[in-house]
């Protein structure tokens, strides 16, 4: 038969009372029956004001216990209400006390009471004190909640990991953002993207490029934030080699490597020793598939992506076939920073298609400004043969658009002159 809230607590009081006995030792069979009443379906409010009162070994030993076994919601409400009046009476004793409580154990119920709580502040002393614990601890509860599909738990776990900053914890949400499940997914996916960014900046670059390698596509964009970031110098290698394989994150993982060589941390100069982290990825490339890769590259939709591909080829073996598409970069691209970058990159590919593309630039009747000014630069840097060559093939260049235009002009006045 069920007993009323009164006798309940007499019964629980009367049994506190004999638990102690000597040498401050808790009888076995009297701690037995306590730990069963402790359970009694909506009553632990009254369960745990007791508790409150007794001796703190006592204290320690059954709000774990009460922890530990808690399973329905009216546990989880009873317990917050108690936490709650229990920082409201002496704060520091209350997370001295809650300290010593938490462990892998109570935290599925400790995470139950801060998803419960409408207080903020109550909710940040709990979340401090579970943020205590090793990682080790943390995982499996974190693992099993994350998973929960309830969408209070899920976000404070979310929330966890990002403070924690493990490697362990945040492979786990790596896990949860590759396929995400429960309600308000893109609520949640937005969280854990979060929580990621800032796990992972505490710890620093190595985690980014783990990431960079992972199968998902996801996955490598968050690694790509980090390093857009982070900008650590052997990361190069793993940047290059995926921009040459990877579609899903290429335009992305080109924006990275063009901030690189802003921040001075990449050179396109094959002896410059910036440029050896890229070098050795397109040097070891079997150079068939390469050739085709670059020529593919520079004929992407993308200016950013065509910009980029041109810089590597001046790092890449030389190739006729390259050297051909860096020139018709150079005079038929409509984007100026890759009509440069080609143009700068046959200086190093193929002297030869770059003089003609000088030509082409100079003898022109309108070039672009900043193409003109980069094609000068690099007409300072000739030697005086070759400023020679150029000179005469911009003269050879111009007479021939002069008989060309002369021959229009006489159809037109042979046309007026016949009506």
């Amino acid at each position: 038969m069920r007993m009323d809230n009164e006798t309940y607590r007499l019964k629980v009081e009367s049994y506190f009372e004999l638990l102690i006995g000597e040498g401050e030792k808790m009888h076995q069979d009297i701690q037995a029956e306590l730990e069963k009443l402790a359970m009694s379906p909506r009553k632990g409010r009254y369960f745990l004001r007791v508790v409150a009162t007794q001796k703190r070994f006592v204290q320690v030993h059954f709000y774990r216990h009460f922890m530990q076994h808690a399973r329905h919601e009216d546990a989880f409400v009873d317990l917050e209400r108690h936490i709650r009046h229990m920082f409201y009476e002496d704060r520091e004793d209350a997370k001295a006390l809650l300290a010593d409580v938490t462990e892998e154990s109570t935290l599925p119920a400790l995470f139950r009471v801060i998803a419960l709580t409408e207080e903020g502040w109550l909710a940040g002393e709990l979340i401090r004190i579970v943020l205590t614990l090793p990682s080790k601890e943390l995982y499996a509860p974190i693992a099993r909640d994350l998973r929960s599909k309830n969408y209070l738990l899920q976000c404070l776990v979310i929330y966890l990991i990002g403070k924690a900053a493990d490697e362990d914890l945040l492979d786990l949400l790596i896990g949860f953002y590759r396929k995400p499940e429960g309600e308000k997914v893109d609520r949640l996916e937005k969280k854990a993207l979060d929580a990621l960014l800032e796990g992972a900046r505490s710890i620093g670059p190595s985690v980014a490029r783990r990431w960079l390698k992972d199968k998902s596509a996801r996955i490598r964009a968050v690694a790509l934030v980090l390093l857009a970031e982070q900008m650590p110098p052997e990361a190069i290698p793993d940047l290059v080699g995926l921009f040459l394989v990877d579609p899903k994150t290429r335009l992305s993982i080109a924006k990275v490597l063009l901030a690189y060589e802003e921040a001075g941390l990449i050179s396109w100069l094959p002896d410059a020793p910036l440029a050896q982290g890229a070098k050795s990825v397109l040097q070891g490339a079997k150079s068939g598939p390469l050739v085709a890769i670059l020529r593919n590259l520079m004929r992407e939709e993308s200016p950013v992506v065509r910009q980029v591909a041109a810089k590597l080829s001046s790092l890449a073996p030389i190739s006729d076939e390259v050297a051909s598409q860096l020139r018709l970069l150079v005079t038929e691209d409509k984007v100026t920073a890759v009509q440069i970058a080609a143009l700068q990159a046959l200086v190093i590919v193929d002297r030869g298609k770059l003089m003609s593309a000088l030509v082409e630039i100079f003898a022109a009747e309108s070039p672009k400004k900043d193409v003109y000014d980069a094609a000068a630069a690099i007409t300072d840097q000739l030697g005086p043969k070759e400023k020679q060559i150029l000179e005469q093939g911009v003269r050879d260049r111009l007479a021939m658009r002069e008989v060309a235009m002369e021959r229009v002009v006489s159809s037109v006045e042979w046309w007026r002159h016949d009506t």
